[in-house]
């Protein structure tokens, strides 16, 4: 299990913004597939901090992308779980709606739905996207086969990762960062206000 999260993390997507050619309205483009809209990434940093409010863990419980920004750690996951998806696509990877309850089994050793909502909270994933998350760990950990050791698993997840997004023309709106660098929103120039920091 502790492998399985470790290879979750490893979310090195090397992308960079270019905020002049982001379409209005939009918080990521992806060259040739839907946008992340602003509306979407809104209703999700919703969805999250209203789990976080009802399951209110402690900081060192969580593992978010960007501890300062919700907005930006959410946005993050959304663009790492298209990447993934990508990567499967891309390497003929199959993910079966039975290996993704596996998978979510093995997390909350039968505690059911709620329990597994607070575990992909803790990872900054909104509820409403929490199978997709699950998803993203078993696409993540295929693309670890055959590697020798723990550390070699998760740099082929990092390298799969990399080049994936390279290859997918990713642009993000500067409103939450300046460049999308290993697996993170760098925070933008400037903050547009204070209420985007923090975790609630």
């Amino acid at each position: 299990m502790r492998r399985q999260i470790i290879v979750a993390a490893v979310l090195a997507l090397g992308a960079t913004a270019c905020g002049d050619q982001t379409r209005m309205g939009a918080a990521a483009t992806f060259e040739g597939a839907p946008r992340i809209s602003e509306t979407e990434l809104s209703t999700a940093v919703t969805q999250w901090r209203d789990s976080y409010r009802e399951n209110p863990l402690p900081a060192q419980q969580l593992t978010l992308a960007d501890p300062e920004s919700t907005p930006r750690s959410v946005l993050s996951r959304l663009i790492a779980m298209r990447v993934s998806e990508r990567a499967a696509k891309d390497r003929g990877i199959t993910v079966t709606s039975a290996q993704v309850d596996d998978f979510v089994r093995q997390v909350t050793r039968d505690g059911g739905p709620d329990l597994f909502d607070v575990f992909t909270m803790s990872y900054g994933i909104p509820p409403s996207h929490g199978r997709e998350f699950a998803r993203m760990i078993v696409i993540n950990n295929r693309l670890a086969t055959g590697a020798s050791s723990e550390a070699a698993a998760n740099e082929q997840v990092h390298q799969a990762l990399t080049r994936t997004a390279q290859g997918m023309g990713i642009e993000v709106n500067p409103r939450y960062g300046q460049s999308y660098d290993d697996g993170l929103l760098q925070p933008p120039v400037t903050r547009l206000s204070t209420r985007e920091s923090g975790t609630a």
